[in-house]
Order: structure tokens, then sequence, then C-alpha cells
């Protein structure tokens, strides 16, 4: 009596286990499924929202159309994009991103040097940008208004970044960060040459751009100190001068 209660007791809990483990992969895959399908729905709703913009411009008026082509409601455009046009904006922007992450592999840039993979890096992202030139025109419009340069700023500096990563850079120095400033001018600069004089005049841009880069390293590496070194002292001694010596 006492083994088949104990059997019948190892049953139930077996049973209770595979019940509470197949809630937990329900709820997983419901949890990714709900993760993917948002992130398809965004790629929708961008997608919906460029086909107005060259009319419309990056406006509330052109995500309301494209909520209504994509039969999207208003609490689902609100969870998709709680702050409207520019998270529509930076969407847009970061499939140059993704363009970068799927067409410049590590096999795609073995055995180049490193300006000639910053220099495919580049190009990849630009090409994907412009690659729908009038709502380039205009995205890059918006995010260039007063109220929008801190997110330009953030995307600029995530693409150069990702550029560097994917060069192979491991700078964990000052150099990290001068290096994302200089790719972020760069990419600037040579977008609105692409949306003003097209791709050759671009190209031309990112090589002088590159040229000037390795020229300016180079003179650096030579220097008993690093022009950021001075600038640090500089700053030290404005703050003793102002705090005391104790700063």
């Amino acid at each position: 009596m006492m083994a088949s209660q104990s059997l019948k007791g190892n049953v139930l809990i077996d049973q209770n286990f595979d019940k509470i483990l197949l809630t937990c992969l329900h709820k997983a895959y419901d949890q990714a499924m709900s993760q993917e399908s948002l992130h398809t729905l965004e790629l929708r709703l961008a997608a919906a929202t460029a086909a107005y913009i060259p009319t419309l411009g990056l406006s509330s008026h052109a995500l309301r159309r494209a909520a209504q082509d994509t039969g999207l409601n208003e609490g689902e455009v609100s969870l998709l994009c709680p702050n409207g046009p520019q998270d529509i904006a930076a969407i847009l922007w970061r499939q140059a991103n993704q363009a970068v992450t799927d067409n410049c592999t590590p096999e795609a840039l073995e055995g180049l040097k490193i300006r000639d993979k910053i220099r495919t890096l580049l190009v990849t992202w630009l090409d994907a940008a412009a690659s729908d030139e009038p709502v380039a025109r205009r995205l890059t419009g918006h995010l260039a208004l007063p109220q929008h340069l801190g997110l330009y700023q953030r995307l600029l500096w995530e693409s150069a970044d990702l550029i560097w990563q994917k060069a192979g850079d491991k700078a964990l120095d000052e150099n990290h960060y001068s290096k994302r400033a200089i790719v972020s001018g760069i990419l600037a600069t040579a977008l609105l040459t692409r949306l003003s004089q097209g791709r050759i005049a671009q190209n031309e841009q990112v090589e002088r751009n590159i040229e000037q880069v390795m020229a300016f390293e180079k003179f650096k590496a030579k220097l008993p100190f690093k022009p950021e070194d001075g600038l640090l002292g500089l700053f030290e001694t404005l703050g003793k001068l102002r705090f005391g010596k104790a700063a």
C-alpha cells in the first residue's frame, strides 16, 4: 500500500513538472514570437510611412496615413512608436546599420587593410542610407532640426561605433571616442554630399576624409605626447585655477 501511494505520488509530481515545463516553454515561445511580431510591425509601419515622407515629410500626418494602410489602431501605433515620427526616423536610419551587418561579414572584409575596411563599411552604409534619395533627404532634414539634434547625434554615433567594430577596432582608451567622433563626421558630411552631388562625389569625399584621418594618425604617432593628453592637462589646470589645488 505504501509503495503504491509512493508510486502514485511520483507520477503526480512528474505530471505537474511536465505541465510547468510546457507552460514555461509556451510562455517563452509566445514572448519570442511577440518580440518578433513587434519588430516586423515596426518595419512594416516604417516602410508604409516612408511612402508618404517625400510628400508629407516625416510627420504625424504621414504616420497616421501609414497606420491606416497597415491596419494599426492608435494604441498599437503608440506601442510601436511612443515618440511618434522620431521613432520612425530611428527605424529608417538603422536600416543602413542592418545593411552593414548583413553585407560586411568578417569573410567579406578578410584580408583588407584597415583603410580599405573603413572605406567599404562607409560606402556600404551610405549606399543603404541613400537607397531612396527623396526619403533620405527628408529624413536628414528632419534629424537636422534643432529639437532632433540629440537623436541625430546618437544615431550617427551608433552607426560609427558599428563601423569601427566591424573594422576590428578594440580600442578602449581615448581613441575609442575620437575614432567614432571622426567617423560620425564623415558619415554626416558624405551623406549630405551624396544627396546633393551624387555617388561619385560622395566616394571622393570619403576618400579625402580617410586620407586625412590616416595622415593625422601617422602625425600623432610621431609626437612625443598625444594631443588629447594636452587637452586633459589644460582641463586639469583650469580646474585647479577654478577650484583650488585639490581639484
